[in-house]
């Protein structure tokens, strides 16, 4: 099976289909005049034909063709991602992947195979109407992305490690309370859109986002609820989005607000695609009045297939957190860099860097100087798309924190790992 070229005809006619259902509803009234085939009696001569010899990529990808026309979406796609996992560079298994994934309703899972595709020498022809399913992925269908993880923190409160600080030339030895304190708990993510019906461009959206450590006393949840609307132009894409925000910790309110973003979506190159976004978000905190104010952001994310089994993906982040007392309001500037590498036998690695630098915007009241602090962050996950439970991969997610400051008891250390599910891939 080539790697870059072969016959795609019938995998890039069922594309088409997926964006033309007119074309679709032709093709049914008027079948081909060719015998009709026992895909059941097909499939069982190819898993014989796989129990003797395994490692046959023709056949694999024979059963999960024939899984796909049985309605069997989701273990056809775990025979496209076996295929993948000898050999990550395959163009045929990747696209089927992607194909059966958008019939199974995994449109996230779609998302990332077609957009690795993009890294093939593919026919003009070919190219755009991947191009045109992964607009209609973002832009029209729902999107459900869940996790849940167990979570190792070794400074789950993000507080200091050292024993003392000085204020006005006076040392104090700092109380426990005040220190870094390990946890393990357990972290839920949601985030979902589902498009209004016969509206398809607009949408509602929701996102959840609960961690529960070991005695409660770390516990955070927010939950987001938000409108908007795509506007669709020839070469981009626009979207306005308005909602609200709620965030607890310790089992009280922390802060709310009302929240909106701005957002240009763009494919620069096939294989390279750009977001710019501008969102605002209100922070009014009741028991901490003189920090309610507006929290903006300017971003702007690549993500870029740098071939068949690699991606980079580059977030630029500029935060200007505004505050009823300017002690306590920052502007703080992030770069962030990821690459995403298949390998041989199923394993997927992704290894994130991240640099960040913000100052304050008057002296600390405690501390009598204005307060600057650089962070770095180092991230590595690892999965294995051969193993599967409940139809997903386990994750595992490991990062170090190292955060300084001019004011000591600012700076940080912090190790963190995460275990759950992923079905991404």
């Amino acid at each position: 099976m080539s790697k870059r070229r072969g016959p795609l005809g019938a995998a890039f006619l069922c594309l088409s289909l997926l964006l033309a259902p007119a074309a679709w509803s032709q093709s049914v009234a008027q079948p081909a005049a060719r015998p009709a085939i026992d895909f059941a009696a097909e499939l069982k001569a190819a898993e014989a034909r796989l129990f003797l010899d395994p490692t046959d990529l023709q056949t694999q990808f024979t059963r999960g063709m024939l899984l796909a026309e049985l309605g069997r979406y989701l273990e056809a796609a775990d025979a496209f991602r076996r295929m993948l996992a000898q050999d990550p560079n395959l163009l045929r298994p990747r696209l089927e992947l992607g194909r059966v994934l958008m019939l199974a309703k995994d449109y996230d899972g779609a998302r990332y195979n077609f957009e690795q595709v993009l890294a093939h020498e593919l026919p003009d022809g070919v190219r755009r109407t991947v191009l045109g399913v992964l607009s209609r992925i973002r832009e029209e269908l729902p999107s459900l992305t869940a996790s849940i993880d167990i979570v190792f923190d070794s400074n789950a409160n993000q507080a200091t490690s050292v024993d003392e600080v000085e204020i006005d030339g006076v040392r104090y030895r700092l109380n426990a309370d005040a220190r870094e304190k390990s946890s393990t708990g357990v972290r839920v993510v949601l985030d979902g859109r589902v498009p209004i019906p016969n509206h398809s461009l607009w949408f509602v959206r929701g996102v959840v986002d609960h961690l529960e450590h070991d005695g409660k006393a770390l516990d955070f949840s927010y939950l987001q609820a938000s409108a908007g609307r795509h506007f669709k132009f020839a070469d981009h894409t626009f979207t306005v989005e308005l909602g609200h925000h709620w965030a607890r910790y310790q089992n009280e309110r922390l802060y709310d607000g009302a929240n909106w973003t701005l957002s240009d979506f763009r494919v620069l190159r096939p294989d390279l695609s750009m977001k710019l976004a501008l969102s605002g978000m209100r922070l009014d905190y009741p028991a901490y009045p003189y920090r309610d104010g507006w929290q903006h952001v300017a971003a702007a994310t690549f993500i870029y297939a740098a071939s068949p089994d690699s991606r980079w993906e580059m977030n630029l982040d500029y935060v200007d957190n505004g505050a009823k007392e300017d002690a306590y309001a920052f502007r703080l500037g992030q770069l962030g860099l990821r690459r995403v590498d298949e390998w041989g036998g199923g394993w997927i690695t992704g290894v994130r860097v991240q640099a960040g630098q913000g100052r304050y915007q008057a002296p600390d009241p405690f501390f009598r100087e204005t307060r600057r602090d650089t962070e770095a962050r180092l991230e590595f996950d690892l999965l294995n798309r051969k193993i599967r439970i409940w139809k997903l991969s386990p994750r595992l997610h490991v990062g170090v924190i190292d955060r300084r400051s001019n004011i000591d008891f600012y700076a940080y250390r912090r190790g963190y790992m995460r275990l759950g599910l992923s079905g991404e891939f």
